[in-house]
């Protein structure tokens, strides 16, 4: 398990405005410039974060004439980000549409016999005469989350023998490029900046004054009225954390939960076993995600999908993440493919509280 710890990073934010030629304009909001990589907010003119208006960028300062850009755009799915990786180099004379193959990182396998299996190239495509993109979402199926890991360890994680975003060309003559990672001590603090970029672009997406679709309310100024003119009986809020016992194959099974439109989190454990945290809704395939309460220390655990449910488990967290819960305002899980979800944690001390005394009894003392 990879405990994150985090840094306050309040006086990270700049604000700036760049104005080419003509009447489009971009607005950049910085949230962390570091030594040899910026992280900030890209919004066009038109500041619609719904479309292509708005995205989370993590490029580097320090590597002219080349640049390596990660680019993360919403998507109509909440939580989920289009991610696209883009190569530039001034003087490149490239025909656009044009592909080539590039290996980037170092993703990898173990296989069956513990023999290390490598990844395939990505395939990048010529967007203009210096540029060219991959989107991680086109890669090989089957190993996007560990061409996910492979960019982003490579960027935010500095090794000991240095950067591990080795950029290697299969086609052509281009020599291979080897950019700096955040530098050690910047490594928690631009993790974070990133994730508050990404939230923060969520948030737009969902925001109608952005151009984006607000969720249905469950308030409104007129007194509510039954189909006959009675009163009607106020409703529960649905984001509430539940807590619950239910009889499953294996028996008693202890839960605490919260259903966020069609996303579900939460977290299921027999009595006296360890606890399980499970997301419905927004992953796909083999995972990593980091869970995030706040401002507090942040824990990683791999996830897979589980054959019973259907959703997917992440079993390496760690019972100090349910505390954080118990006193905490809002939970985010993202995943390393740039999949988001954030839900409130209203009800949370309640359920978590009734959650820990279901584990903590023995199988046969459960109610």
């Amino acid at each position: 398990m990879i405990k994150l710890r985090t840094v306050g990073f309040g006086s990270c934010f700049a604000l700036s405005v760049c104005v080419p030629s003509g009447q489009a304009f971009s607005q950049e909001t910085t949230y962390y410039q570091g030594v040899s990589w910026t992280i900030q907010m890209v919004k066009d003119g038109a500041g619609n974060a719904s479309r292509e208006g708005a995205y989370c960028e993590v490029k580097t300062t320090s590597f002219e004439p080349r640049s390596i850009v990660l680019q993360s755009f919403p998507s109509k799915e909440a939580g989920i980000y289009r991610t696209t990786l883009k190569l530039r180099k001034s003087g490149w004379q490239l025909p656009i549409g044009a592909t080539a193959k590039v290996k980037v990182g170092n993703p990898f396998k173990i296989g069956s016999g513990g023999q290390i299996i490598e990844g395939p190239p990505m395939t990048f495509k010529v967007e203009s005469a210096d540029t060219m993109a991959s989107l991680l979402a086109d890669y090989e199926p089957g190993w996007q989350l560990e061409i996910a890991n492979a960019v982003l360890n490579g960027i935010f994680v500095r090794a000991k023998y240095g950067s591990t975003l080795l950029i290697d060309f299969v086609d052509g003559n281009e020599p291979p490029w080897n950019p700096a990672s955040f530098e050690k001590f910047e490594q928690q603090i631009a993790f974070k900046a990133y994730e508050q970029c990404l939230s923060d672009l969520s948030q737009m997406a969902a925001d109608p004054a952005q151009g984006g679709s607000a969720p249905l309310s469950s308030t409104s100024p007129l007194k509510q009225q039954a189909p006959h003119g009675g009163p009607v009986e106020a409703v529960a809020p649905s984001e509430q954390w539940q807590f619950s016992i239910r009889e499953e194959d294996w028996g008693k099974t202890c839960y605490a939960e919260i259903q966020k439109r069609d996303v579900k989190v939460g977290f299921m454990g027999s009595p006296g076993e360890h606890l399980i945290g499970f997301v419905e809704g927004v992953f796909k395939g083999e995972t990593r995600a980091t869970w995030h309460v706040d401002d507090k220390p942040a824990y990683v655990s791999d996830g897979s999908q589980n054959d019973y449910f259907g959703w997917h488990d992440f079993d390496q967290l760690p019972a100090d993440l349910l505390e954080q819960m118990s006193a905490g305002k809002e939970l985010a899980i993202t995943g390393a493919k740039g999949e988001r979800v954030v839900v409130g944690l209203s009800g949370a001390a309640e359920a978590v509280s009734k959650f820990k005394a279901c584990l903590n009894k023995s199988g046969a003392s459960a109610q």
